[in-house]
């Protein structure tokens, strides 16, 4: 699930997880967090990264794939859904996840 995204139009957009350059105006914004998520942990909007298109599909398939509402209590034996602030910790876990993720990718592309 993406946040609210908006094109930034500048001369030139660079990617800040890949380093690839863009064309003016397709450069993408998201919100580290989403939105919602940070407005029912009531805590200020999160940290915004500029993403080219294909960084930015791909995060949110890690973020559809990896970010899970749900945690399992052993005690009641079921599954609960997380707190907002285990939703945001979650967020954050898994953006770190991919910025390493694409780090490594760019450090093995340039040997």
């Amino acid at each position: 699930m993406l946040s609210e995204t908006t094109s930034k139009e500048t001369e030139q957009d660079v990617c800040e997880l890949c380093g690839c350059v863009t064309e003016p105006g397709t450069a993408q914004t998201l919100h580290i967090i989403p939105i919602e998520v940070t407005k029912k942990a009531r805590m200020p909007d999160s940290a915004t990264v500029v993403l080219c298109s294909n960084c930015y599909t791909e995060i949110g398939a890690w973020y559809a794939k990896k970010v899970s509402t749900l945690v399992y209590k052993p005690a009641t034996q079921r599954f609960e859904r997380k707190s907002s602030v285990e939703m945001v910790r979650e967020y954050e876990n898994i953006y770190k996840a991919f910025f390493d993720y694409r780090k490594r990718q760019r450090e093995s592309a340039k040997f």
